[in-house]
């Protein structure tokens, strides 16, 4: 395998390339191939990102990006919601005796939702949007303070 860039540059995009092509015939022997991948993108930092969170600045210098403190978006009800693809955590703070219902939309794969019954003492009910299903339930109810966590693995929402 060879690398057809040269050596102290650093360039974006696609950096290797497969010559000659692959075909279905292995051939016998030795056969000197260079393969063709994206290996960079720049980033707005003006530098070369070389895989989730690594730079090299120009002088070749490796780093980690920093990461700023993980928050997400909480949503708090007291009344029939149809969670939204920003919501990540829904609280229910529905009174005693109140029912309601919490349904979530389309499953997107990998899209997780926290929803918790933190009211006093009223009761929640989690839906799928068109039929779609919850550990093959239509339906799951939360009792009072209980929450459950859901993702989507393209095909039905799963209690984790």
């Amino acid at each position: 395998m060879a690398y057809n860039r040269t050596p102290n540059n650093i360039f974006p995009g696609r950096g290797l390339s497969q010559t000659p092509s692959q075909t279905g015939a292995t051939p016998s022997g030795s056969v000197a191939i260079t393969v063709e991948a994206d290996i960079a993108k720049y980033t707005s930092l003006g530098v070369v990102q070389i895989g989730s969170g690594i730079n090299v600045d120009a002088n070749g210098v490796i780093s980690v990006s920093s990461v700023s403190p993980a928050y997400v978006n909480v949503t708090l009800t007291a009344v029939n919601y149809y969670a939204l693809q920003t919501d990540y955590y829904i609280g229910c703070t529905n009174e005693k005796d109140d029912k309601i219902t919490i349904t979530l939309p389309l499953g997107v794969v990998g899209k997780i939702y926290i929803i918790k019954n933190q009211g006093d003492g009223g009761q929640v009910k989690i839906t799928g949007a068109l039929g779609q299903k919850i550990d093959g339930f239509t339906t799951l109810n939360l009792s009072n303070e209980s929450g459950i966590m859901l993702v989507f693995d393209g095909t039905r929402w799963n209690v984790i």
